[in-house]
């Protein structure tokens, strides 16, 4: 069983998964932070994330500074940071809390069985071709 540290910072709360920066991808550390959320909400959405090892974040807000992924987050009811050996973050809310059927809220598939909710904003570039955006916006079909 892993051990968690627990904080509570900025009305959210803050979990840090222990893991080696070394040993761990962005998918991995997504899927473990995905499935830690599950188990402290009931559907949780990623609305915004920061990798660390590549300085990418999501989403990107164009002229914002490197935290204004973090800012977006308090500013659109974030309620769990999850940071997964100390390198990946992740911001969560849940699925409730939107007004149905929500347009800006994808569903993405893994390849092991999981399922990410995660705003479009907050989806990687990857997972925007999966589920069949254009680069610059739109779906195809």
């Amino acid at each position: 069983m892993t051990k968690i540290k627990l904080s509570k910072e900025r009305n959210m709360e803050t979990i840090a998964i222990p893991g080696k920066k070394s040993a761990i991808d962005f998918t991995e550390a997504r899927r473990q932070a995905v499935n830690q959320a599950y188990d402290m909400l009931n559907d949780p959405v990623i609305i915004a994330w920061k990798n660390d090892q590549t300085n990418e974040y999501g989403p990107e807000i164009p002229g914002g500074s490197d935290e204004r992924w973090h800012k977006y987050a308090d500013r659109h009811e974030g309620t769990l940071e999850l940071n997964v050996a100390d390198a990946f973050h992740f911001i969560f809310m849940e699925a409730s809390d939107f007004v149905e059927p929500d347009l800006n809220l994808a569903s993405i598939a893994e390849d092991d069985g999981t399922t990410i909710l995660c705003l479009n904003e907050a989806c990687t570039e990857e997972d925007r071709e999966k589920i069949g955006y254009f680069p610059g916006g739109g779906i195809g079909g």
